[in-house]
């Protein structure tokens, strides 16, 4: 998937190259943080763990998942974040506040997951 991704942009690091696959979500999360990049993953579960979703708040970390992935091959996955990726920089580049987690569906759409938008009455 990696090199897909790198069909259409330049810079793409792929976790297995940089961390071992037993790293914990927390500490690959900081880094990538720290490093400020975006974060495209699989692992639409993350959204439900608080140790992750603490980090990717207190970072202000942007983060985008396949959100559903049932019965999704690696192809399917590469195809949905190419056609995701344009907007995927543009939404990075340009939300005024980071520390999210946003879906990526099947056809390249786009969906936020996390944090839950606050609710809002108006009086």
């Amino acid at each position: 998937m990696p090199d897909r991704l790198r069909d259409i942009h330049p810079i793409v690091h792929a976790h297995d190259d940089l961390f071992p696959q037993d790293t914990d979500d927390d500490v690959w999360l900081r880094e990538a943080a720290r490093r400020g990049w975006i974060v495209l993953t699989r692992d639409d579960r993350i959204r439900y763990r608080p140790g992750e979703q603490r980090e990717i708040i207190e970072a202000g970390l942007a983060c985008f998942c396949l959100n559903p992935t049932k019965g999704m091959t690696a192809e399917e996955w590469a195809d949905a974040l190419v056609k995701a990726l344009p907007k995927i920089l543009e939404i990075a580049a340009t939300a005024k506040k980071k520390g999210y987690i946003k879906g990526v569906n099947r056809q390249g759409k786009i969906r936020h997951l996390f944090p839950a938008k606050s609710s809002r009455r108006r009086p």
